[in-house]
């Protein structure tokens, strides 16, 4: 299989492989927590911890409260009789530069982390560095 270098391709081979290597979504959740720095997502919705909803949630679910968060995809609505307010979340602008980017870096890492690396872009550059042995890939008489 040829090197995958567009976010669509990359994100139609996790859900190939997902139900096999990441049944859950946690894996894809945990990516998306490092690349975005939201580590503690209750922090963001108090109201929703405070019902539970993180504790029933697969990680395909925590994505979705993670980048509308990240995003800024997020209004919020009194609940009724608390303090609390209630996160409604909206639709995250897909076609964004910063979006496409974001979805790009997620889903090579968690097919890395998988053990899809072969199926992965390679870094562009002048050398290219073989990840497994850390050799120079740059034949003899390629400029450096």
């Amino acid at each position: 299989m040829k090197g995958l270098d567009k976010a669509e391709e990359l994100k139609e081979l996790y859900e190939r492989v997902a139900s096999q290597y990441d049944p859950d979504g946690f894996r894809l959740y945990f990516a998306a927590q490092e690349i975005v720095g939201i580590k503690r997502l209750w922090e963001e919705y108090p109201y929703e911890d405070a019902c539970g909803r993180f504790a029933e949630a697969d990680g395909h679910k925590l994505l979705k409260y993670l980048t509308a968060a990240y995003f800024e995809a997020v209004s919020w609505e009194i609940v009724p009789g608390t303090t609390y307010e209630k996160a409604i979340l909206g639709k995250v602008d897909t076609s964004t530069p910063e979006y496409i980017a974001f979805e790009k870096r997620l889903y090579e890492t968690v097919l890395e982390r998988m053990g899809f690396r072969e199926q992965l872009p390679r870094p562009s550059g002048r050398a290219q560095t073989d990840h497994a042995t850390g050799k120079d890939n740059c034949k003899r008489g390629d400029a450096r």
